[in-house]
This record gives C-alpha cells, sequence and structure tokens, in this order.
C-alpha cells in the first residue's frame, strides 16, 4: 500500500496563531547586479514571477546622422525587489544577485525600504521633465510638497537652494537621495 503526502498550501493558513501574510509581509529591498545587466536581471525576475523595479528614465542622445531615446538607469546595478524577509536569504542564492544593500553594521539580511518611497521614486522619474516652482520664505531642511504642475503631490525634502533653481530631495533608504531641481513658485512648507 503506497502512501502519498500532500502538502497543505492554503495562503491563509494559521501557524502560531498568525496568518503566513502576517508573520512575513512583502518589502522592498535593494539588490545588487553586475554592471550594466540590471535590465536583463528585471525580466529574469518577471520570468520567475517576483515583483522588481529598476528606476530607468528615458534620455533622447543626438547622433550626426540620427536621434535616438534611450532608457538610462539611474541608479547603477541595483534592482529593487518585493520579497518577504524568509524569501530574501533564497533570493541571494540565485547567480545574478551579488548581495543586498544593508545600512553598515545591520543584522538584517537586506535594509527594507518602505513602499512609499518607491512609488515617490517612479513619479519622480515618469515627471522629472515637468517645470514646478518654490515659495520665498523656504530653508534648506523644509519638507515640502509641489503644488501645482504634473509632479503635483510629490513630497521630499528641500536640500538646496540657488537664485532660480531649488533642488527637491526624495530620501531612499540605505541609497541615498534621488533629487529634481525646480523653479521657485509651486511649493508649499509641509
Amino acid at each position: 500500500m503506497r502512501v502519498e503526502s500532500t502538502i497543505c498550501q492554503n495562503s491563509d493558513s494559521f501557524v502560531n496563531g498568525t496568518n503566513d501574510r502576517e508573520a512575513y509581509p512583502k518589502r522592498w529591498v535593494a539588490a545588487l547586479v553586475q554592471m550594466n545587466c540590471e535590465k536583463k536581471v528585471a525580466i529574469k525576475l518577471d520570468k520567475m514571477g517576483i515583483a522588481n523595479y529598476v528606476p530607468v528614465q528615458q534620455e533622447v542622445h543626438q547622433w550626426s546622422d540620427r536621434k535616438k531615446k534611450i532608457d538610462r538607469v539611474v541608479i547603477p546595478m541595483v534592482v529593487f525587489v518585493r520579497l518577504a524577509q524568509g524569501e530574501e536569504d533564497e533570493f541571494r542564492r540565485l547567480s545574478f544577485i551579488l548581495k543586498f544593500i544593508t545600512y553598515p553594521g545591520s543584522k538584517e539580511l537586506a535594509t527594507p525600504i518602505p513602499d512609499e518611497q518607491i512609488e515617490k521614486l517612479k513619479f519622480l522619474l515618469h515627471s522629472a521633465d515637468a517645470k514646478v516652482s518654490i515659495v520665498e520664505n523656504l530653508k534648506v531642511g523644509d519638507r515640502v510638497r509641489l503644488v501645482r504642475g504634473s509632479m503635483k503631490g510629490l513630497e521630499g525634502e528641500l536640500s538646496y537652494i540657488e537664485e532660480n533653481k531649488p533642488i527637491v530631495a526624495i530620501r531612499i533608504n540605505g541609497l541615498g537621495y534621488a533629487c529634481v531641481s525646480v523653479e521657485k513658485i509651486n511649493l508649499e512648507l509641509i
């Protein structure tokens, strides 16, 4: 007599009184990959069914005989991946992943990046060609919100001010800032 064992893969099953989704929620982390392989890695991850994001910005390059639109990778060697904390160790074993980006001395496998910061980065890159402006009484370090233009609603920290070109920075945990230069009319203090 042959006995077959079946594994219950019900996502609503409870272990130790918690739901699997509650115990290990998915979060964004930054994976380091080989130089100039970011888009190839994203394609491989898509085929594996793993949510990922490679920040790219479209640029027009001009040669003597033609113009061409190029998708330039904004953060070289980085692919953002959405994983549960329990999946990170297995993911790191993939041959095309070099390592996770972490805070120095951190005990975690990877530094989590809040969903809000990834959404702000996507919004910033999608709308970066827009013209925006700032109120006069702002100073470096103030939290600001764009109130007009195609980037309306974007929030960030005012990081640099010149006469006509202030720069708004959006912090990304573990990586630094994504910045956009704006004019002095369309910002309000938060």
